[in-house]
């Protein structure tokens, strides 16, 4: 049986990346299917996608016993968040039948990123201890 410390490091945050960029990009990754959904489902799935990218990225960390401190993790949701964003730029650029620069996406893709923050905090995975000088 597989044991989590047996996963390399950051495997994990690399194929959410390509998960994401595979899901964002192509311009049909189900394929013909047409799966109908809510409206704004697909928001809810950019705030699915940036904020498990940015959890699991914490997570590689935590399990690795290297956790990030908060304001570590906010930087890793500003990275997420800009990935996001250049995700969108790509839709558009690429012109391949994805619409391209939603706002809306971009701020799903932000609140995600950042409310993957909050959940870790939550789950102990970032380290808050505050480190005091000896006098």
């Amino acid at each position: 049986m597989l044991k989590l410390r047996e996963i390399p490091v950051y495997q994990p945050t690399v194929a959410v990346i390509v998960l994401i960029l595979y899901l964002t990009l192509l311009p049909q990754p189900f394929g013909e299917e047409d799966i109908p959904l809510f409206p704004g489902a697909d928001k809810i799935a950019h705030f699915m996608m940036f904020g498990g990218l940015t959890g699991t990225y914490i997570y590689d960390r935590w399990r690795w016993d290297k956790p990030v401190g908060l304001k570590g993790a906010l930087v890793a949701a500003l990275c997420s968040a800009t990935f996001g964003a250049i995700v969108e730029w790509l839709q558009a650029a690429m012109e391949m039948g994805r619409t391209g620069n939603d706002i809306y996406d971009a701020m799903a893709n932000t609140a995600g990123a950042f409310t993957a923050v909050a959940v870790c905090k939550a789950l102990h995975w970032i380290n808050v201890t505050v480190e005091r000088h000896a006098r």
